[in-house]
């Protein structure tokens, strides 16, 4: 596939931009390019106040790949301060963890496999 580095850029912007979103004041992001796949870590706080944010990130992320219209969609993700674009980056990804617990705090990790495989 065409632009995967590229790709990989506007997934990382658009985590960045719903951490802001969630009131997210820190953050760390962390990209590992192999043979097999791309690895992107985040881990951010966010406000106590955004844990149904949260909840609708970890349902986003989880929606199915869609390979077939990545190639069109992936260059519509923009600016926009509400989690449209989130369920496009769930249709970039092969999977995704998510852990929060009681405290302000997130960790997400990523992957774009290279090679299409099957979770």
């Amino acid at each position: 596939m065409k632009h995967e580095r590229l790709k990989i850029s506007k997934i990382v912007e658009e985590l960045m931009n719903y951490f802001f979103y969630m009131g997210a004041t820190e953050f760390n992001f962390n990209v590992q390019e192999t043979e097999e796949h791309f690895r992107i870590y985040c881990q951010s706080n966010y406000k106590e106040n955004s844990l149904k944010k949260l909840e609708k990130l970890v349902k986003l992320l989880h929606c199915t790949k869609h390979e077939e219209l990545e190639e069109y969609y992936w260059t519509l993700t923009g600016d926009c301060d509400v989690a449209n674009e989130l369920s496009l980056v769930g249709m970039m990804i092969d999977e995704a963890t998510v852990r929060y617990g009681e405290g302000e705090d997130v960790e997400i990790t990523l992957y774009r496999y290279k090679v299409n495989k099957s979770k």
